[in-house]
């Protein structure tokens, strides 16, 4: 294999986007471009830019697959050198290929849905420039040889979802826009210290990514309390996009941006970038062994549970979807990295398995959210009373996600969780002291999530279907039946919106029916790391 070939799946998203911002700002077609879908022309250039932009997309998610399935484990190219050894390179090793997988799979389905949602939408050559770019970015991610590659992306990836925040254009959006950039530039900062400290006690005189970690063992012992603060530091740098506690609250007001923007952003490309580069850090950089029963462990252990319980209280409190989805967000990423805190094979194996799982959960009912408010402009959840029966198949998406992310059988998010549950027991009885009782009392934290969780998703679901369970009196049968009849003009979308639906549904049953060969594949991984 030409090792030239893992930069692509990162340049031509990037180079392609790039090119499309040029013709949407200076190029003859300009104008069209800018302009919501209408009059005569418009339509054959909605129709091009169609095809430009999912044809990179599809490109780039078959390289992106055929070199998963291809490339040979630790097979790298030197893209360039900024000085010494700080180098840009790309290598796709195991845990490489789960998160590129992820993106791979989602994108081309993500830009389908989003052509549709847009269609009216005024800019749509700049929307999906930086659509696009953001591609190139999330692959660079994953593709990323090094924490000094990792590092470049994640600064880049700001730059690239900075725009598709700030979009609509509004107050709100250029609040949430700016709140989102704050918070990022803050925790480059502190990611930007864990790389300067990798790099200063490496034990290969660089900053690639080696299973169990590179920091020399002497020179680290001289330095270690030094060492596990930094690590602390960049944990909740990199946590900003993984939205820990104190860190989130950039994510609810996001919200603010295009649902296709919200989705990607809630399952994919920043917060799963967030949750990726933390377990680089953990378990490729520091080393889980350098970590583990050190006051370190404990204090990212403790911020994951505190953001569960934070996250899943404050979405039954929210009364607006998509605010109380990103609330969930907040939850569920902590999940990931609770089970990355266990320092452990069966901890790293957790933390991926649900990484792969709450992208489908959660980029599903984002997608329904998106799909009501496309078909309804409802925006609350106490708008959508009676909408199941009008909205079938988005709604028995959302059924299929909400129970998923409950943590029912049969479904993918139980898989998951109970990988957690079971690396978090697993820990307790490995380890000793304060350590050993958070390990213990994250089984609490997880039940008391599943809870709430049942609470916030199941509440949507029960105003759909049985709208007057809700409804008291007089009063409330008439503002029900008025509900009814505002309903009446839903329906569900064109196909362009229900077929990733239906693929994301199909996803996450099949995950829960038959997840064997992915656990083996990701327990690998844990063994070699941890």
């Amino acid at each position: 294999m030409n090792r030239i070939l893992l930069s692509v799946p990162a340049l031509l998203p990037l180079f392609g986007g790039m090119g499309l911002l040029w013709a949407s700002l200076f190029s003859p077609w300009a104008k069209k471009l800018r302009e919501p879908e209408g009059g005569p022309e418009k339509p054959a250039i909605s129709r091009l830019l169609f095809c430009y932009v999912e044809g990179i997309t599809l490109l780039n998610s078959l390289v992106l697959l055929w070199l998963i399935l291809k490339a040979g484990e630790g097979e790298s190219v030197m893209l360039f050198r900024l000085y010494g050894e700080l180098q840009v390179m790309f290598c796709l090793d195991s845990m490489g290929k789960v998160f590129a997988g992820i993106i791979s799979f989602l994108w081309p389905l993500a830009v389908l849905y989003a052509f549709e949602y847009m269609r009216k939408e005024a800019r749509q050559g700049i929307f999906f420039a930086y659509y696009l770019m953001t591609y190139g970015v999330t692959a660079g991610i994953a593709l990323s040889g090094n924490l000094m590659t990792l590092y470049l992306f994640y600064e880049l990836l700001t730059l690239s979802t900075f725009p598709l925040v700030l979009f609509p254009m509004t107050r709100e959006a250029a609040r949430a826009s700016r709140k989102y950039l704050y918070y990022s530039i803050g925790g480059a900062a502190f990611a930007f210290l864990g790389l300067v400290f990798v790099l200063s006690f490496s034990a290969i005189g660089n900053t690639r990514f080696l299973a169990g970690g590179i920091l020399d063992p002497e020179a680290a012992g001289l330095r270690k309390n030094t060492l596990l603060l930094i690590y602390v530091l960049a944990f909740f740098g990199f946590g900003v996009k993984a939205v820990v506690f104190p860190c989130h609250k950039w994510l609810p007001p996001a919200t603010v941006a295009p649902t296709p923007v919200t989705a990607l952003l809630h399952a994919v490309a920043v917060v799963k970038s967030g949750a990726f580069a933390i377990l680089r850090l953990t378990y490729f950089s520091f080393g889980a062994r350098f970590l583990r029963g050190t006051w370190a462990q404990w204090v990212v252990m403790a911020a994951a549970m505190v953001t569960i319980l934070y996250g899943s209280t404050m979405a039954v409190r929210e009364a607006h979807w998509k605010r109380r989805l990103a609330y969930s967000t907040v939850s569920n990423l902590s999940y990931i990295l609770l089970g990355s805190s266990m320092m452990s094979p069966a901890g790293l194996m957790a933390a991926l398995s649900h990484m792969v799982f709450h992208a489908f959960m959660k980029i599903s009912s984002f997608f329904c959210a998106g799909a009501v408010m496309h078909q309804t402009g409802k925006t609350y959840i106490y708008e959508l009373d009676g909408l199941g029966r009008k909205m079938p198949v988005t709604f028995g998406c959302l059924t299929v996600a909400s129970l998923s992310l409950v943590g029912i059988p049969l479904f993918a998010g139980f898989i998951s969780k109970w990988n957690i549950i079971r690396s978090a027991f697993l820990c307790g009885m490995g380890q000793e002291g304060s350590i050993s009782l958070l390990c213990f009392g994250a089984g609490g934290v997880l039940l008391y999530s599943a809870l709430m969780t049942a609470v916030y998703m199941l509440t949507v679901l029960i105003r759909a279907y049985f709208p007057k369970v809700f409804q008291e009196g007089k009063e409330g049968r008439e503002e029900a039946d008025k509900d009814g009849e505002t309903a009446l003009g839903a329906k569900d979308p064109n196909w362009m919106m229900v077929l990733p639906l239906l693929v994301f549904t199909a996803v996450i049953i099949g995950f829960g029916l038959h997840s064997q060969p992915l656990m083996d594949f990701l327990a690998a991984i844990g063994g070699e790391a941890a």
